[in-house]
């Protein structure tokens, strides 16, 4: 059965349970994300913001992957889906466009690349992220952002 697919992060509520966390990884061959809940999917996002999130990496996927050298689903970040006013309000109170167009945003920009690291990454610091209070996934390019992330291990 085809998976619905939405556009932004609140029409994912119409396909979930808003209450329980979902997985969220991008999915390679719609060029989107894959939102999962009960191990199952439920729709597919151009973009979603999530909150009290955590993002997992199963090492067993991680080790295919740069043993094969061909990709599969191994990382997600998981969370409650939110609406992307919310997070920004939490995140950067009453920042204007203007000034957030300048870079004044307390937002931090993640990346995961499985040949390169272990885990999600702040591009500007060499130290895995564990956590973060919300995070905002764009499918238009390869960066995750996160806001409060706590960091776990050094590389």
């Amino acid at each position: 059965m085809k998976k619905p697919r939405v556009g932004r992060s609140l029409e994912i509520w119409d396909h979930i349970d808003p209450s329980r966390k979902v997985r969220v990884y991008r999915n390679l061959h719609k060029k989107c994300f894959s939102i999962k809940q009960d191990g199952l999917v439920c729709c597919h996002a151009e973009h979603v913001t999530l909150q009290e999130c955590k993002f997992i990496i199963s090492k067993a996927g991680q080790k295919r992957v740069r043993e094969q050298q061909q990709k599969n689903v191994h990382a997600f970040v998981e969370g409650y889906v939110v609406g992307t006013n919310e997070a920004d309000r939490e995140v950067d109170g009453e920042v204007t466009d203007g000034q957030l167009m300048s870079g004044l945003t307390n937002w931090e920009t993640l990346y995961y690349n499985p040949y390169e690291c272990d885990g999600f990454m702040n591009t500007g610091q060499s130290m895995i992220a564990d956590t973060a209070r919300f995070v905002d996934l764009y499918c238009d390019d390869t960066v995750f952002y996160g806001a409060d992330v706590v960091y776990g291990a050094n590389v």
